[in-house]
């Protein structure tokens, strides 16, 4: 079964789970964590319902300016957790992928709440998993989760993760658990012998990652191509958010001037170049295709093979920036 592709009408289906319950309610935690991705919760029955560790949560993070700050500043300004930003070429919003979830969430039954966010946004795919739980459709869950969502969701955990507040450091860690929940419940189906929705062969949502081509041997590939290249996921394999590149350009003084991701990253390597920090930049993006990476060491997603041949590609061409600053920046 491809149920990405072709979603199946589970309204007049039979429940097909297979009695596998994982520690506590996830479904539960998947409604509440979508809340919590949603707007700044600070109330402390909605907090220990997605799973969080509320006792380490500091007083001020549960300041409602505060909280509102933050939130805004990591799940708008700094990256959107969509599905389309990690999956899609150019990073977009509201794009093809956007539309296939929209009809295949609610062939199933579930209307996404796409007025002011996609289909593909991760309160509406967290939604969407707890009302297939909810129904009873385990098995439709693990085919969305093994398709689709393990392709991208756990570049947001990573995401989450240094952004400074104790309420986010709670989330990183609930939303991780609710993550391997969802995997556990994947390999309990096929240690049940349950026919396995997804395998090598089988379609994804989308069917694959876009194909991503930056040489740079070109006569005129610029910092301008590099950038766009590097701040996409799906080109790069990087999770680059503003926060990120920003703290790249204070650890060496660098600049990075303002405008997309795309500019920000360009802004910083231009600088780097001025300023002498090229070999500081690249080494520091070096390190942060090791971060992307330790996403998909013990993932048993048909996606990690997929995010790590980005990422080798990535690192064959951050090396040869670093060994050959002239030709690159003399290029334009």
């Amino acid at each position: 079964m491809a149920c990405c592709v072709a979603g199946p009408d589970i309204s007049t289906s039979s429940h097909t789970g297979s009695g596998y319950e994982p520690a506590g309610d996830l479904a539960g935690r998947l409604a509440t964590l979508a809340r919590m991705f949603a707007m700044p919760v600070s109330d402390i029955t909605s907090l220990e319902g997605a799973g969080l560790q509320v006792e380490g949560i500091a007083e001020k993070d549960l300041d409602e300016d505060e909280l509102a700050a933050a939130h805004y500043r990591v799940l708008s300004h700094d990256l959107v957790p969509d599905a389309g930003v990690f999956l899609e070429d150019e990073g977009m919003l509201g794009g093809p992928l956007a539309r296939s979830l929209h009809a295949h969430m609610t062939s199933t039954g579930f209307t996404p709440d796409d007025s002011t966010r996609s289909s593909g946004h991760m309160v509406n795919e967290l939604g969407f998993l707890a009302h297939l739980l909810r129904s009873g459709y385990a098995i439709h869950a693990v085919a969305f989760w093994r398709e689709h969502a393990s392709g991208w969701m756990p570049l947001v955990a990573l995401h989450l993760h240094g952004t400074g507040s104790t309420w986010f450091d709670a989330l990183e860690a609930s939303f991780g658990a609710a993550l391997r929940d969802l995997r556990d419940m994947a390999g309990h189906h096929d240690a049940r012998g349950i026919p396995s929705p997804i395998s090598p062969s089988s379609p994804t949502l989308p069917p694959a990652l876009p194909e991503a081509h930056l040489d740079l041997d070109e006569p005129k590939v610029g910092l301008s191509r590099i950038g766009s290249y590097l701040a996409v996921p799906a080109r790069s394999g990087l999770v680059l958010s503003r926060s990120t590149l920003a703290e790249i350009g204070r650890a060496f003084r660098l600049p990075t001037g303002f405008g997309s991701r795309a500019r920000i990253v360009e802004g910083l390597l231009r600088s780097a170049a001025h300023y002498d920090g090229w070999d500081a930049v690249c080494d520091a993006l070096l390190a942060e295709c090791d971060r992307s990476e330790a996403c998909w060491a013990s993932s048993d997603s048909v996606w990690a093979e997929r995010w790590k041949d980005r990422l080798s590609g990535t690192r064959a061409i951050l090396l040869r920036m670093r060994d050959a600053q002239g030709a690159v920046t003399g290029s334009e």
